[in-house]
């Protein structure tokens, strides 16, 4: 198990896409959330793609991306970054 903790930057664009999110929407997004931080608790060091710098990490889940760094000695994963990732229109 990892210990998953947000930076504030991230936390801010969190927030930032919650509030401007229609409110049909929101829950939708609390619930991405919820299972990105359950899947990188889970397995931080294997999920999403690897970049040059080994300790970070790109992950999505649903409509939203997050970058994070993983310390598989530490057990430790902080989110740097989180973006929304756009619908595919049918």
């Amino acid at each position: 198990m990892f210990t998953v903790t947000w930076s504030n930057h991230a936390q801010d664009q969190l927030a930032d896409m919650w509030t401007s999110a229609k409110s049909e929407n929101r829950r939708e997004l609390t619930d991405i959330v919820a299972r990105l931080d359950k899947h990188l608790r889970a397995n931080a060091a294997r999920i999403g793609e690897s970049r040059e710098d080994e300790s970070l990490r790109c992950v999505s889940e649903g409509l939203i991306g997050v970058e994070c760094q993983v310390s598989e000695e530490d057990r430790l994963v902080i989110v740097l970054r989180t973006w929304m990732i756009p619908r595919r229109r049918q």
